[in-house]
């Protein structure tokens, strides 16, 4: 802040001759004459920076106190204007980019949603359009807790939402409503069947008639605890049957894969393509759009632009880089690929067992006609159990 505030001022570096530099320097402490940057040369000058009041004050004291001073080099907002001082045509259009950037800074022209997971952004920003905060609002007309209360109407899937304004650019945060977890129904009256083919290796009746035992083979779909109680006291009564019923599962997995495969062989031909995005519209600085080649890789890349004081701009600068290839097709090894087929069937079989473990596994592989089979078995233990109402 120092700094800015003595480059407005204007800054002067200075030659200070004297025998005794350490009575300049007393004689600069009481006349409270401030200075930075000095350096004692081996000749006895001193060399330093001053303000230009500063610099007038110590050219008056030099003749009646023993040291000489010299002006090295001016520099700061004096010496500027002094040079555009007959340039008026350049100094009335650096004000009026400042006067057009600070205009500018007052709207909003870049608006950013965070925060959000299963709400699409374009259901919010179509909200918040319809709520008249869209590119082009004025930001100090922004109510932002008058806008949070009316999206949350609007949108019950949100449970927070803030507007965040920086010069043309809005912070839109929100927050999604976490989902009530399910609870059972456990008046519903229920029987328990198994979900999957097994051997049963534990079993834990919660509610219910258990009409199989530890040790028994179920097929899936069988009926594992009814939930019909019949006895002579209350006769016949209908329950939401309940069970852990843990068992030995199999599963036999298979996935294929040809020994040739396609890969990108890049040829080192690239094109460009420009376009700017000012208040949500796209403007392009090409006009065909179409890429006569047939095989290649599409990277964009977004940069917001920006004056080099800082100040950002409501425009963002795109680019299109368009990299050709060509597609080589070549033999990989039986044991790569035999490799990615055993890992792609291990994410298969997890996803099956779920909290389930595995036991036992054992692998089998062939090759016909150029293609590699894998396929899986696996013992697991897991659990089968599952509700369904009674029809």
């Amino acid at each position: 802040m120092q700094r800015a505030l003595n480059l407005a001022r204007g800054v002067v570096r200075v030659q200070v001759i004297c025998r005794y530099p350490e009575r300049f320097i007393n004689l600069c402490a009481s006349n409270d004459i401030g200075f930075w940057g000095m350096e004692q040369l081996d000749t006895g000058e001193l060399r330093a920076f001053f303000t230009g009041a500063d610099f007038r004050t110590l050219r008056e004291l030099s003749g009646r106190n023993g040291f000489e001073v010299t002006r090295i080099k001016k520099s700061g907002a004096p010496v500027l204007m002094k040079k555009l001082r007959k340039r008026y045509i350049l100094v009335a259009g650096l004000l009026f980019t400042i006067l057009v950037t600070r205009m500018t800074s007052l709207f909003v022209w870049d608006i950013r949603v965070a925060g959000n997971e299963t709400v699409p952004r374009t259901e919010i920003m179509e909200n918040l359009k319809a709520l008249g905060f869209t590119y082009g609002t004025f930001g100090m007309s922004v109510h932002s807790e008058q806008l949070s209360e009316e999206m949350k109407l609007r949108i019950p899937e949100l449970s927070w939402l803030a507007v965040n304004i920086r010069g043309s650019r809005a912070d839109v945060l929100v927050r999604e409503r976490i989902p009530k977890p399910e609870i059972p129904d456990r008046k519903t009256p229920a029987m328990v069947i198994a979900k999957k083919s097994g051997v049963i290796t534990k079993m834990s009746v919660l509610e219910g008639a258990p009409q199989v035992k530890t040790g028994a083979t179920v097929e899936a779909g069988e009926l594992l605890v009814s939930g019909i109680l019949d006895s002579r006291a209350r006769g016949q009564r209908f329950v939401h049957a309940m069970a852990e019923v843990e068992a030995r599962t199999w599963y036999e997995l298979s996935a294929q894969m040809p020994v040739e495969t396609v890969v990108k062989r890049y040829t080192g031909e690239r094109k460009s393509k420009n376009a700017i995005i000012f208040a949500g519209k796209r403007i392009n600085f090409f006009l065909n759009s179409s890429i006569s080649w047939s095989n290649y890789d599409k990277i964009i890349s977004e940069r917001n632009a920006a004056l080099p004081m800082g100040v950002s701009l409501p425009i963002t600068l795109v680019r299109e880089t368009y990299n050709r290839y060509e597609p080589i097709t070549t033999e990989q090894s039986r044991e790569r690929a035999e490799l990615t087929l055993k890992q792609g069937l291990e994410l298969r079989l997890r996803d099956a067992i779920g909290d389930g473990t595995v036991s036992a596994v054992a692998w089998d592989a062939s090759e016909t006609n150029g293609v590699i089979t894998v396929t899986l078995f696996a013992e697991c233990v897991e659990q089968i159990a599952v509700s369904v109402p009674i029809k």
